[in-house]
């Protein structure tokens, strides 16, 4: 194998591959890249087994073939080369040859046969999204996946799609709830396992909003075993283990109406909350939120720490409700709404509490309340 290629181009597909490829451990070819040159393109391909990253790119080719180089440190010699010029990599027996003007460097490949084989899964499209708005819709989710992993169905993003185009994510830990929409556009016919809901691994999500930089759609298949999803976005293609199990019926939770509703700004009650985590217990981290007329009352009290009492304007008329929440579940959903104010939404101290951002309706957060 021999092929030329622009170092930042090559060095962007690196940074993508290297960081779905795990650290070397006891699978030493999974810490490698897979790198096939033909045809004037480059496939560059990284995994962990549940996940796949394969980049399609434009390079000179003068002799096709196939090798598995260590990722990181192909990462960190493309890296260190300057910046436009051109990188020529080369193949000798079990050693990679890379060379870039004045520099060259050799190392140690690893038999292609030692590299676990990728099944090409070229799933039908049956799904665009923009590509912007689906980066959103996963950092509006992904705070609140589950870290407990006993119950393996929260520890991913729900993603469900119906006939009509809407695309529903949700995530929970059981103690808040975020659920999100957008649009899309159905090519072909819908996949029913899309349609029933997939769950999406936190590892993918995490790697797909690195390589979201700009707009362009993003398109979804589901293969025909529905154990994998893919993602697609222009020269980038993703195969993800989707997390087996159903996502609860979260419908159940959030209450079909609210008898008191509070708009607030939104900076001013993030900032009254961070100053109240100053006060909180460590384990628990409650805080008191009292809603009165034209006004939120703020309350924190930890016996070693101290308390504290503050409070900010609202828009609000009617009886005045008590309620204590984790302080920094319901700051975590404020630091992801985009508008100026939000509505608080609640019936009772025992009962949980509806956030939504006034200027879009297609975020719900769920919160659920505190023993005070």
């Amino acid at each position: 194998m021999k092929f030329a290629i622009d170092r930042d181009v090559f060095l962007g597909v690196l940074k993508c591959v290297d960081g779905v490829c795990p650290p070397k451990g006891s699978f030493v070819s999974l810490a490698c890249c897979h790198i096939e040159a033909t045809n004037n393109k480059i496939v560059v391909t990284g995994t962990d087994l549940e996940l796949t990253l394969r980049i399609v790119e434009q390079a000179t080719v003068m002799e096709e073939g196939k090798a598995i180089i260590p990722s990181h440190q192909l990462l960190e010699i493309v890296q260190s080369q300057p910046g436009g010029a051109q990188v020529l990599i080369s193949t000798e027996g079990t050693s990679t040859i890379i060379t870039s003007g004045n520099f060259k460097s050799r190392l140690s490949s690893m038999d292609i046969f030692e590299y676990p084989q990728i099944q090409n899964l070229d799933a039908e499209t049956c799904l665009k999204v923009s590509a912007l708005e689906f980066k959103k819709l996963i950092n509006k989710t992904r705070f609140c996946i589950s870290k407990d992993s006993t119950r393996q169905e929260f520890t991913g993003v729900s993603m469900r799609v119906s006939q009509n185009g809407c695309v529903q994510m949700a995530s929970t830990d059981g103690h808040r709830l975020s659920c999100v929409e957008t649009t899309a556009t159905i090519c072909g016919t819908l996949s029913s396992r899309l349609e029933k809901g997939i769950i999406l691994p936190q590892k993918a999500l995490n790697e797909f909003t690195k390589f979201i930089t700009d707009g362009g759609d993003i398109e979804f298949g589901v293969d025909s075993a529905e154990k994998k999803i893919l993602v697609r976005m222009g020269n980038m293609t993703y195969f993800a283990t989707r997390i087996e199990g159903e996502f609860p019926d979260f419908s159940k939770v959030i209450p079909p109406r609210f008898d008191h509703k509070a708009i607030i700004s939104r900076e001013a009650f993030l900032q009254i909350l961070n100053r109240a985590s100053i006060f909180t217990n460590r384990n628990l981290n409650t805080v008191k939120l009292v809603l009165s007329s034209g006004r939120v009352e703020i309350s924190a009290y930890d016996q070693t720490r101290g308390e504290m009492n503050d409070y900010i304007d609202a828009d609000y008329e009617g009886a005045g409700v008590t309620a204590g929440f984790n302080q920094s579940y319901v700051a975590d959903i404020l630091k992801v709404i985009d508008g100026d104010y939000i509505s608080f939404e609640i019936i009772d101290m025992d009962s949980p509490v509806l956030i939504r951002d006034t200027s879009c309706d297609k975020y719900d957060f769920i919160v659920m309340p505190m023993q005070l």
